[in-house]
């Protein structure tokens, strides 16, 4: 079943081939621009909050590589199944055997943003050498496990849809908030840097590896890297649950 499921995802990734040049070219312009506007500011700019001129390109590659990931495995997904809610078709998901959560994933895998990966998987590598730091696996763990909690952060915010309440509006701030990210941390003051990290993680998709390959994350917020997926997943249960039992097909 599962490999049915990645092979119906990848012919329909695939079917459209002018769809996936043009996210891969849409996807380039974006990296590329904004990679090229912090390298050519750091000719001139020694400091961004706290990180040097390398140490920023290494923050912002994190960033990309996390919403890459993200871009894969759960774009398509959340996307699916927050429409799903609306028009009804959830009723036949939920007769499936398999997790809810993970058929929306297997069936609706994005292969197009997966172009991208090779060469932000090569830059980000460029920037850790800029940095004199190597790749561990606690490092690629964090990457991951930044990458899931963004994709569950979003099934949670499309789970509130269960309740008759539009998910849309909320999904919107969510997304511009997640551009937050990209800043350095180190700018806010303490309150919205953890308001930011411990319940809108949007930091933990950038800051936090960065720190890992740093060497500078401290112990609380290298355990938070990886108790903020299992605490989001325990969450979108719950709301799941509660939600499911309140829902009407068909009905937004």
């Amino acid at each position: 079943m599962i490999k049915e499921s990645l092979v119906y995802a990848f012919k329909k990734s695939t079917m459209y081939r002018a769809n996936m040049i043009s996210w891969f070219l849409a996807d380039l312009a974006l990296y590329i621009s904004t990679f090229l506007c912090y390298f050519i500011l750091g000719k001139s700019v020694s400091n961004f909050g706290g990180y040097s001129a390398n140490e920023i390109l290494l923050y912002i590659s994190c960033f990309f590589l996390v919403n890459n990931i993200y871009a894969i495995f759960f774009s398509e997904s959340v996307s699916k199944y927050g429409g799903s809610i609306i028009n009804g078709l959830l009723d036949y998901e939920l007769l499936k055997p398999k997790s809810l959560v993970v058929n929306f994933i297997i069936k609706n895998i994005n292969f197009a943003p997966a172009l991208s990966t090779p060469l932000l998987m090569i830059l980000n590598y460029y920037c850790l050498k800029l940095c004199n730091a190597n790749i561990s696996i606690i490092y690629i763990l964090s990457i991951i496990c930044g990458s899931l909690t963004m994709g569950i952060m979003f099934f949670i915010v499309y789970s509130i849809a269960l309740f008759g309440i539009r998910a849309e509006a909320i999904s919107n701030i969510v997304v511009q908030l997640l551009t937050i990210g990209e800043k350095p941390d180190s700018v806010f003051p303490k309150a919205i840097q953890n308001l930011l990290l411990y319940v809108i993680p949007v930091f933990l998709f950038s800051a936090l590896p960065t720190r890992i390959a740093l060497c500078k994350i401290d112990s609380l917020n290298l355990l938070w890297i990886f108790l903020a997926p299992v605490i989001y997943i325990f969450i979108l249960k719950v709301i799941m649950s509660l939600g499911l039992k309140k829902y009407q097909s068909g009905v937004e």
